[in-house]
């Protein structure tokens, strides 16, 4: 298993060091003025950094930890989490014209939380609740960005 993640990490350097030459074509401007260039080289060093750290960890506990201790089965019923995360993904994207922005974040993010905890539905209401107020807050009212507002035309 541990081949897979050098392997993913290797893939995310080689393609975060792509979308930085692609970045710097495009011309990045400065803080002041960024350029369509700006936003993506970030995104890559981000990328990139995280990819190297987690490539070298992988690599200095090759000695400490044997192959058999870390189990890890790529079967069906490790894939079904992450299966239904993007089947909650695909539907958002299907409802947010619909039902607007509010409702539908407010249930994709419920749907995330209940996903990987399904125990505690009652605290993820709360938490998705308040994130979804709170994106709606950064995006519709602090950076002017037009959301849908959908059937209902919730919006504060």
């Amino acid at each position: 298993m541990k081949w897979l993640n050098r392997i993913s990490c290797l893939f995310l350097i080689a393609f975060s060091v792509l979308i930085f030459s692609s970045s710097l074509k495009l011309g990045i401007g400065n803080l002041q003025n960024p350029g369509p260039g700006f936003m993506p080289i970030l995104v890559s060093a981000l990328v990139f950094s995280l990819s190297f750290l987690v490539f070298i960890k992988e690599i200095k506990t090759t000695g400490s930890a044997k192959d058999g201790d870390r189990q890890t089965s790529l079967g069906w019923e490790n894939l079904i989490k992450p299966i239904n995360l993007v089947i909650a993904l695909c539907g958002y994207s299907f409802v947010l014209e619909l039902f607007g922005y509010l409702i539908t974040a407010f249930l994709l993010m419920f749907a995330m939380f209940f996903i990987y905890e399904p125990k505690k539905w009652y605290i993820h209401i709360v938490i998705a609740a308040i994130v979804a107020n709170l994106s709606f807050l950064v995006f519709c009212k602090w950076l002017r960005v037009q959301l849908p507002m959908g059937l209902f035309r919730i919006a504060w």
